[in-house]
């Protein structure tokens, strides 16, 4: 699977599959994990690796969009 782009109401996000059940999203200039849960759906964690606390519904909205591209 290649790299592609998710638009939102809040910008541009472009994802890069690591494997068929993680993806890499850069959100303001920090990589973030998303990963499949057992039931098949995307989900995000609600910090960065730095510690930062990201906006939940932009991560919702951002998973929800990768489930759509990969279904």
């Amino acid at each position: 699977m290649e790299a592609f782009m998710i638009k939102t109401s809040c910008g541009r996000f472009y994802v890069r599959p690591h494997s068929a059940e993680r993806f890499s999203v850069d959100i303001d200039g920090e990589e973030v994990i998303m990963e499949k849960d057992d039931d098949g759906f995307v989900r995000a964690p609600g910090a960065t690796d730095n510690g930062h606390r990201l906006n939940m519904c932009l991560l919702n909205t951002i998973a929800d969009e990768i489930t759509i591209q990969t279904a």
